[in-house]
């Protein structure tokens, strides 16, 4: 297909043009025509002809081993991040369980909710897949730290309270 300008693909097939002689010098009488380094030759039918297999590809020194599983000419894919998803959703359930047997629930939220986030940000970039699980882990790492913080809080109004303390401490220092 020739565009408006004359310009035409070198990936087209050569015009056949039927109508005059052929561009290009013309061919001296008495003379051999010598081919045009830059026409390639297509069989007259205008079928292709049919694909022949070069030389094996050898890297060299400065070209990059293939990597396993990666065709030739393609990077690597990067590896995924889906462990930190797991390990969030795992330590946030440990976090609650924590908080309710001995009530130090919060040592294993924080770290919930840090690989939970940054399994989020792995997710947006593409490196993980379980956006699912790091969302449990954030969830079950803050209500955690939100029932410590509550609890907590609950605990110092309580022992504000002078009768609270009183009888909290005359209660654990009888004897019987």
């Amino acid at each position: 297909m020739t565009q408006p300008d004359g310009w035409q693909s070198p990936y087209d097939p050569p015009q056949q043009n039927t109508s005059g002689p052929a561009p290009g010098p013309t061919p001296v009488p008495g003379e051999a025509a010598v081919p045009s380094p830059y026409q390639q030759p297509f069989p007259p039918s205008g079928l292709q002809q049919p694909y022949q297999q070069g030389p094996a590809y050898q890297p060299g020194p400065y070209q990059p081993q293939p990597a396993y599983g990666a065709p030739y000419g393609y990077p690597a894919a990067p590896p995924e991040k889906n462990a930190l998803g797991v390990w969030s959703l795992v330590l946030g359930i440990v976090s609650i369980v924590m908080l309710f047997s001995c009530f130090v629930g919060f040592l294993a939220a924080i770290p919930a909710v840090i690989t939970g986030h940054l399994s989020r940000k792995a997710q947006k970039e593409g490196l993980a897949n379980n956006a699912g699980l790091a969302l449990g882990g954030i969830i079950t790492g803050w209500v955690t730290i939100g029932l410590t913080l509550l609890a907590g809080t609950l605990i110092a109004i309580a022992f504000s309270i002078p009768e609270f303390r009183e009888g909290f401490f005359s209660e654990s220092s009888s004897t019987y």
